[in-house]
């Protein structure tokens, strides 16, 4: 998720936009021009990329993070070592008169930004602990993003097919189950996509809860998801995916707009894999079977209503 900073974090903008000011302020203010023979424009480039990167380090934490005393500390802290760095900057074009104050003012910000940046740090690893054991379910040891769905949070269909291909070689039984949820391109349409994100991701939530933690979920395609089962029985995958079904069937989903309840129904596939099957065969499969259940689905709801 990606925040407003000037909607999320409106006071740690203003602070920062008033620490640039006031530097430059004051660099203004009791400065003198330097002669164009005394600039030293390596030393320019140098500070100025330092100042630089820290604005480029705040937009980031404000985009990336929601209001809270993690990202105070790191803004405000690298807020600070931006500072200095930028009456650092202005030293190069301007001649300053030897005030003490001004050499503290020009000093300090920097070892305090530090020292309220590694509190944040300090914060931050807390928090991301407390993450860390609510993805593990989600993501497993996998922290390429690139490979795990934004939406839902749950691998993508790469991942799982690199799972598969892992699995198969073992002498253990395999099962692949798939999740299709009806009639989503119509909820879509009806309460808007925004809506149907956050659908997507309570059904996320709840496959979740009702898988193991061996197991693999998966968001395949748009409204399909898929769950690998390794060291699995007929049995136990059956069982699996009707306690799937029935937890998403009772699912009261509450649409925003008009705050009723949305129940949604999913059709579902189960297909074994083994040590002579290949990742693309058993997708392809399962992917044939669960499109003839759809089909056979509308033409029974077809032949009800006639």
């Amino acid at each position: 998720m990606r925040f407003n900073p000037f909607i999320s974090h409106r006071l740690l903008i203003n602070a920062i936009i008033a620490m640039f000011f006031s530097a430059v302020f004051l660099s203004s203010y009791l400065g003198v021009l330097k002669t164009y023979a005394s600039i030293q424009w390596l030393d320019i480039m140098g500070e100025g990329g330092i100042v630089l990167m820290t604005l480029v380090w705040i937009i980031a934490l404000l985009i990336s993070r929601p209001p809270s005393k993690v990202t105070t500390y790191l803004v405000i802290g690298v807020g600070l070592f931006m500072f200095s760095a930028t009456l650092d900057l202005l030293d190069e074009w301007l001649m300053h008169p030897a005030h003490q104050w001004l050499s503290w003012i020009e000093s300090l910000p920097a070892p305090l930004g530090m020292l309220l940046t590694s509190i944040g740090l300090y914060y931050w690893h807390q928090e991301q602990y407390v993450l860390n054991r609510q993805l593990r379910r989600r993501e497993a040891h996998l922290r390429e993003h690139d490979k795990v769905c934004s939406i839902t949070g749950l691998y993508k269909a790469q991942y799982l097919d690199s799972a598969i291909n892992e699995q198969l070689t073992s002498k253990q039984p395999l099962w692949l189950g798939a999740i299709d949820i009806r009639d989503f391109s119509h909820f879509n349409s009806e309460f808007g996509f925004s809506e149907g994100d956050r659908l997507l991701r309570e059904i996320s939530e709840l496959l979740l809860m009702n898988c193991r933690l061996s197991d693999v979920v998966c968001r395949y395609a748009g409204d399909c998801f898929m769950v690998l089962m390794p060291a699995t029985t007929e049995q136990q995958a059956k069982e699996l995916m009707a306690q799937i079904k029935g937890a998403l069937k009772h699912c009261a989903f509450k649409v925003e707009a008009s705050k009723k309840a949305k129940f949604q129904y999913v059709t579902t596939a189960l297909i074994q894999g083994n040590t002579h099957s290949s990742t693309g065969k058993l997708t392809s499969q399962l992917h044939s079977q669960l499109q003839q259940k759809k089909h056979q689905l509308k033409v029974a709801h077809r032949a009800h209503v006639c």
